[in-house]
């Protein structure tokens, strides 16, 4: 089993969020957006412990409620919980999934409710039912719970008890159609809430590591403790732990009574004992002759022994771990979990079955701390062998832990500021199993290293090596405000503009604001990867209107010259067009009729010719072009920016030179030096009423 979806209500900083969860979630976000808050909402659940603080409410008057949804149920699951109790669980887990509510009231007070089908009518409210059964007895229950369902007054005969009255409802719930129930949160069945624990995942929460020796402590409860705790139960099985075992069961006859298989009491404790409880019996009967006494001693436990285990560090003074620095206990911590690790593949290698154990949740605050970026990714390796058999949830700043084959979900968490109330983190989820686009643009992004983007309030989409070298040295020259790096505004490569679309789509999914960059030929080419209104399209379209007349007018011909063609035959499907074109050129010219298909192909053609002479017209930067303007600004109102002059070159000053694209980019950088320079380049283009060079536009309206 494993958690499929978790709701957090008024949880700190959290007012409301829904995520959903794969085997192993990765969660990032800004520093106090909220990140902790679901990870500690996810080890209260499991825990129900006491709040000590209305701190804890997001709103101090109203509940906290956080639900879990758990999916993947089997029956060894259920083997965990008491055999009597079984059937009561089974009624609230629906298609393999069970929905757990922990709730807080106002008053502190925590309740561990459950989510299943009930009825619609409210009559059958467990609710209503304690309240009209209260202080009912005897033959006055029946009377009362008859009169409160008369249709069903044979079910109740003879119900003396306020139990047996409640159960008797609870079956006449479970016999109603499926038409009458709707998923309403309800108490749990009798007996369920003593059991539920064991039935659950134990969750390993390891905080980020600051000023805290906690981490390192041994007892069980604290993280070192569970971690051996949990190595404990995978090598409890060997044959010389069971040894062990068996001379605690053996001590434990020598100090405790015990039964034969028949029953009858054996008495096989040490003779001292024996004395200690005669002595201490002796002087109980002088005050309560007819009081008895038994002695009961607890025998030691394996987990007991280790609960007492020191970890040692010789780094030149040997001592305890709890001495050393940070960066050295972390590491300790994510040994365990390493050794945990192997010895599970050690097991699977041998054909050794590991001891069923409760499963784990590891919730892991922030782990790449104290640790060098190729030991975040052994870390990262080994806590995806974890998520294989048991679900991991991490929260991070680190890029190395983003994986699109490992991380099955991604969730940001933004801060988000409410004009009225108090700011809140606000969870936005993507699940990569589900959602293939999603993964692919993932893979992508990953690849290309610009995960970073991923921290960012925003980002802009550049074509090239180029584009990025030079636009950030412009930016800076314009304005030294104006950094792109200070500002946590990554410039993404997109590597050609069929990507445009895919990644806007993907880092809009995170409400991250999306910039783009484009040469000019994107007025020309694959316009429909510009998600674009109806307005613009007409503008495009009444541009185009415009150029194809000063073409015709001063006789273009929009012959492709030799690079373009070699351009356009570079992919295997053009090479093919284009040997097809030159096979129907020789039919026309032997006089043979080519069918409606074959104009179609030599059409798709000669349309590059046409786009060659709009390539043409829109590059003359002497002549006035109009809509061009008025599209171009409807674009750049959209965050889309397109540049007037061409591609990024066009703004190099002149005499730049260069072995290769991204080596003159870094010559034309140390030929601009003033903002001057940068409007002499530049067309002058209208922002919000106000005048400007054309990338003085661009920037202001990305960084202001």
């Amino acid at each position: 089993m494993r958690i499929s979806r978790i709701g957090i209500n008024n949880y700190r900083g959290i007012r409301e969020a829904n995520i959903d969860f794969s085997p192993f979630a990765c969660i990032v976000g800004e520093n106090n957006a909220g990140k902790s808050s679901i990870l500690l909402a996810l080890s209260l659940f499991f825990s129900g412990s006491k709040l000590s603080s209305s701190s804890e409410f997001y709103d101090d008057t109203s509940p906290i409620e956080i639900e879990v949804e758990f999916e993947g149920i089997t029956e060894t699951d259920l083997n965990r919980i008491p055999k009597d109790h079984r059937e009561r669980m089974l009624e609230l887990i629906h298609n393999e999934k069970l929905i757990l509510i922990r709730k807080y009231a106002t008053d502190f007070s925590p309740e561990l409710l459950c989510k299943r089908p009930m009825p619609k009518d409210e009559r059958f409210d467990m609710g209503h039912i304690t309240e009209i059964l209260k202080g009912k007895r005897g033959a006055g229950i029946e009377e009362t719970i008859s009169g409160y369902l008369p249709e069903y007054s044979e079910r109740f005969e003879g119900i003396t008890t306020q139990k047996a009255a409640k159960e008797a409802v609870e079956s006449i719930i479970n016999e109603l159609p499926f038409e009458e129930l709707e998923l309403k949160s309800a108490a749990l069945p009798t007996g369920i809430p003593n059991s539920i624990k064991a039935f659950l995942p134990e969750p390993i929460l390891i905080p980020a590591v600051k000023d805290v020796t906690d981490e390192v402590k041994t007892k069980e409860a604290a993280t070192l403790g569970k971690l051996l705790s949990i190595l404990l139960k995978v090598v409890e099985n060997a044959e010389e732990m069971q040894e062990v075992i068996n001379s605690f069961d053996r001590l434990k006859a020598l100090l405790n009574k015990s039964e034969d298989e028949a029953g009858s009491t054996v008495d096989n404790r040490l003779p001292q004992i024996k004395a200690i409880e005669e002595l201490i019996k002796s002087y109980l009967h002088e005050s309560f002759p007819q009081a008895d006494l038994e002695l009961q001693v607890p025998p030691p436990e394996l987990k007991q022994v280790f609960s007492t285990t020191r970890v040692l560090i010789d780094d030149g003074v040997k001592d305890i771990v709890e001495t050393k620095g940070d960066g050295i206990k972390r590491s300790v911590t994510f040994a365990l979990l390493r050794s945990y690790v192997d010895m599970k593949i050690q097991y699977q290698n041998t054909g050794t079955e590991t001891p069923a154990v409760t499963p784990y949740i590891f919730l892991f605050e922030e782990p790449e701390l104290y640790l060098h970026p190729s030991a975040q990714r052994v870390l990262f390796d080994a806590l995806y062998k974890i998520s294989i058999d048991n679900q991991v949830v991490v929260t991070t700043h680190s890029p190395l832990f983003f994986s699109p084959v490992a991380i099955g979900t991604f969730v940001k968490v933004i801060k988000k500021y409410p004009h009225v109330g108090k700011p809140y983190g606000h969870a936005i989820t993507v699940d990569l199993i589900r959602n293939l686009s999603a993964k692919d643009a993932f893979q992508i992004i990953c690849y290309e290293n610009n995960s970073a983007a991923f921290f960012a309030k925003k980002v802009v989409l550049i074509e090239g090596d180029s584009d990025l070298i030079y636009i950030k040295h412009l930016a800076k020259i314009s304005n030294e405000e104006w950094d792109f790096d200070k500002n946590n505004i990554p410039l993404v490569i997109i590597n050609g503009k069929g990507n445009v679309k895919r990644y806007k789509q993907f880092f809009e999914g995170f409400e991250i604001e999306v910039h783009v960059i484009l040469d000019l030929d994107a007025i020309l080419d694959n316009f429909d990867i510009i998600d674009v209104d109806s307005e613009i399209t007409q503008l495009r379209q009444a541009l185009f209107e415009v150029i194809d007349g000063i073409a015709e007018t001063e006789g273009m011909q929009g012959d492709l010259n030799k690079n373009k063609i070699k351009e356009m035959i570079r992919g295997y499907t053009w090479k093919e067009k284009y040997t097809r074109f030159k096979e129907l050129a020789l039919e026309v010219a032997a006089g043979k009729q080519i069918t409606q298909e074959e104009s179609k192909e030599i059409e798709l053609l000669l349309s590059k010719e046409v786009d060659e002479k709009r390539k043409e017209v829109l590059g003359k930067n002497d002549v006035k072009i109009d809509h061009k303007d008025d599209l171009l600004a409807a674009l750049r109102n959209k965050y889309i920016y397109i540049l007037s002059k061409g591609a990024i070159e066009e703004y190099y000053p002149e005499g730049v030179t260069g072995d290769d694209k991204p080596t003159k980019a870094l010559n034309a950088c140390d030929l601009i030096q003033t903002k001057e320079q940068i409007e002499d380049l530049c067309p002058e283009v209208t922002l919000s009423g106000e005048a400007m060079s054309e990338f003085e536009a661009i920037f202001k309206t990305i960084f202001e």
